[in-house]
This record gives structure tokens, C-alpha cells and sequence, in this order.
């Protein structure tokens, strides 16, 4: 069974895993770094394809001859044209839950550092001076959560030990453990306006994209914290360049962007932005996790048993 395998995160944490994998007969090619071009040429005999964000699009799928299952090294498929998969009979798996934790830290880890400027006093500290940063509280603040699936709920579960007041927005219904978490169901615009800290905890599509524009951005507190370590999409940057200059809003902290790496240079620079690189699911545990729920699933398809996690079972696939 021959793999293509388009992300470093695969097996990183697991100890000679090609060697491992090809005493079972699964054989590993790794195209990284990636290669648009090369994947169209690798694809036409490959079994399995393993991505990270890599966009696979119809026109890769439609070079494959061969191709079985394309597994997502995390969570939201957005890179990857499910209708064109089907189409042509390929599963699409994901690795839900194995990141849950990592992501729902790193939200919580920006929320800390953009309310206390941890990062501008790290590189005034580094650069020799030694200046004053008058931060904002996190304990006992609002902090509004938009999308309170696994990791939302992290979030959460996180902010009661902050003594937060946690207020929720879901299109879904309301599941049994919003109440022990303390989590307040409200209306978007509610949300938005009460808020201290928001966190966008939401996949990107049609319904979503741009959801945070420059009405839903007017809505905020002028000392409001805007986070989102989702999907890069999400916030419509433009306007939230001019809200950030404008002082519409206090401050942002992305872990995502519309375009990755980042081009927009005008919105880098300011200082009311704390960045990372698109890090919130890279953890050394999560990793494990990930790649391990991968291997299992290619085990499956080794051995003829019924594949896990697939997200496109519309799509006229046969399990």
C-alpha cells in the first residue's frame, strides 16, 4: 500500500515509523517540503494520501488512479474538496479529539498574553529597557465562546478556573454539559456586546467565512479582546486592521490567517496584534495522538475493517 504523506507532523513522535510501517507492507513517501507538482506527478499510484493543510483540490484528485483515503492530520477538512473525493469513491478521515486540549491552551495562553502584552514586555525586557505595561484582568472577566463544541468547551473548562463569567453561541442545541460548565447560552450580537474576551471556536465555510466583519466588530467592547486560533477566515482582516487602528477594539491574538503564510504586512505591524504561527494543535502529545489514530485507520484499510472518523459519508463513498 503506497502513502503519500504531505505533513512533517506525521509519525514525528513515533519511533522509526517507516520502518514500522513497512513491515506491514504500507510503504511511506514523504513530499515535504510540499510540491504542488510533484503531488499531481506521486498521485496517480497512491492508496492513501496524508495531509495537513495542504489544499487538495479536484484537479489533484482527479490524477489519482488508485487512491482509497485521504487522512486529515487534525481536524477540519476545509482543505479538502470533499464533493470531488466522493466523486471519485475516496474516504476522507479526520483526527477528531486527539487536539482538543492543545488548541483549547493556546486560546487560553493568547487570551493571557494580549491582556498583559507578555510578548511586547519580553522584547522590551530583551532589547534593555525595562518599561511599565498596564495590562487588563482576565480573572473574573466575560468571556464569550463562539462554537462550543470539544474545544469551545476546553476554553471553558478553563475559564472557571479564572472565575469567568462564560457566555456560548452554537447554530447547534444545547448539549447536557453547558451547565456544569457554567456556560450562559446567548444571542451572537448578546455575545459580542457583553464580551470582554471572545474566542472563535468554529469551522470555516460558506456560512462562516467572514463572520467577524465590520458590523460584528462595532459591536464590541472598545476594551474587548478578539481570539481565534479556528480557522483564518473567520475575521475579515481588513476590518479588523481598521478597528484595531481605529481603537474600536483593545486588542487581537490570531494563531490563523486568511492567506498562509502571512502577507499582510500593514496588519504584522501593529502592536495591538499578538501573533503565532498557525502552532495551537502542535504538541507533542497531540501529535502522537493524531498520527496514531491515522495509523490505525490505515491498518484498517490493510485489513478490510470499516474505516473510523470518515466526514464525507454523503458523498456516495463505499465504507
Amino acid at each position: 500500500m503506497k502513502v503519500i504523506v504531505t505533513t512533517p507532523s506525521f509519525g514525528k513522535f513515533h519511533d522509526d515509523i517507516k520502518a514500522t510501517l513497512n513491515k506491514k507492507g504500507i510503504e511511506l513517501t514523504y513530499l515535504i517540503p510540499y510540491s504542488r507538482n510533484r503531488m499531481i506527478k506521486e498521485i496517480g499510484n497512491a492508496d492513501v494520501l496524508i495531509v495537513g493543510l495542504e489544499q487538495i483540490d479536484r484537479e489533484i484528485i482527479n490524477c489519482s488512479n488508485s487512491l482509497k483515503l485521504i487522512a486529515k492530520h487534525g481536524v477540519g477538512t476545509d482543505n479538502i474538496d470533499l464533493k470531488a473525493a466522493g466523486g471519485k469513491g475516496i474516504i476522507v478521515a479526520n483526527t477528531p479529539g486527539t487536539n482538543n486540549d492543545a488548541v483549547a491552551d493556546l486560546a487560553f495562553g493568547l487570551m493571557l498574553s494580549a491582556a498583559r502584552s507578555i510578548v511586547a514586555a519580553n522584547n522590551k525586557v530583551k532589547d534593555g529597557e525595562w518599561t511599565r505595561f498596564d495590562g487588563h484582568s482576565v480573572w473574573g472577566k466575560t468571556l464569550g465562546i463562539i462554537g462550543l463544541g470539544a474545544i469551545g468547551k476546553g476554553v471553558a473548562r478553563r475559564a472557571n478556573g479564572f472565575s469567568m463569567e462564560v457566555l456560548g453561541y452554537d447554530i447547534t442545541d444545547k448539549s447536557p454539559d453547558e451547565e456544569a460548565l457554567n456556560i450562559n447560552r446567548v444571542s451572537f450580537h448578546e455575545l459580542l456586546s457583553r464580551s470582554d474576551y471572545i474566542s472563535l471556536h468554529v469551522p470555516l465555510n460558506k456560512h462562516t467565512k467572514g463572520m467577524i466583519g465590520k458590523e460584528q466588530l462595532k459591536r464590541m467592547k472598545e476594551t474587548s479582546i478578539l481570539i481565534n486560533t479556528a480557522r483564518g477566515g473567520l475575521i475579515d482582516e481588513e476590518e479588523l486592521y481598521k478597528a484595531l487602528t481605529n481603537s474600536s477594539i483593545q486588542s487581537c491574538a490570531l494563531d490563523v490567517f486568511e492567506t498562509e503564510p502571512v502577507k499582510d504586512k500593514k496588519l504584522l505591524s501593529l502592536d495591538s496584534l499578538t501573533v503565532t504561527p498557525h502552532m495551537a494543535a502542535y504538541t507533542v502529545e497531540a501529535g502522537y495522538l493524531t498520527s496514531q489514530m491515522i495509523i490505525s485507520n490505515l491498518y484498517n484499510l490493510l485489513e478490510g475493517n470499516e474505516l473510523k472518523n470518515i466526514v464525507n459519508k454523503s458523498n456516495n463513498v463505499s465504507v
